[in-house]
């Protein structure tokens, strides 16, 4: 599913610009549907452009309710806006397909957003995201 996996990859990066920015989200999917993702890759590499705007989308509608599932799989020490957009972009992301997507393993779902993680972030930063998506997996997935 070489398809999804980049889908996932451009993903983060459009939740990441939301977040950021608070652009509104269809713009934001234009931009990497119809530009984005032909100039960073010419054409070479295979995404699956639905996938990509579900994902995207359903964190859009559901940021509430996921922000909240972070924030209580979060530490008592920590605050939701201590955690870097990059990691909130991979995690919303990566609740949002263990909620809609119930097809798909969590250990897969998991492993892609870990591997995502391992592009972005320092090695004590995946191990969060790797801790606290297991917490909620095993919450979600029962």
């Amino acid at each position: 599913m070489e398809a999804r996996k980049n889908a996932r990859k451009v993903a983060v990066q459009a939740v990441f610009q939301f977040f950021f920015s608070k652009e509104d989200i269809n713009k934001i999917l234009d931009e990497f549907c119809s530009y984005r993702i032909k100039e960073i890759n010419n054409y070479k590499k295979k995404y699956d452009i639905d996938f990509l705007k579900d994902i995207v989308i359903g964190v859009y509608k559901n940021e509430k309710k996921i922000i909240k599932l972070i924030e209580c799989n979060l530490s008592q020490n920590w605050l939701i806006d201590r955690v870097d957009l990059t990691m909130q972009a991979i995690i919303s992301l990566a609740i949002y397909e263990l909620i809609n997507f119930k097809d798909i393993p969590l250990e897969i779902i998991i492993n892609e957003y870990v591997s995502i993680a391992n592009n972005y972030l320092d090695k004590s930063n995946t191990g969060f995201v790797n801790g606290i998506l297991d917490n909620i997996a095993k919450n979600i997935r029962k």
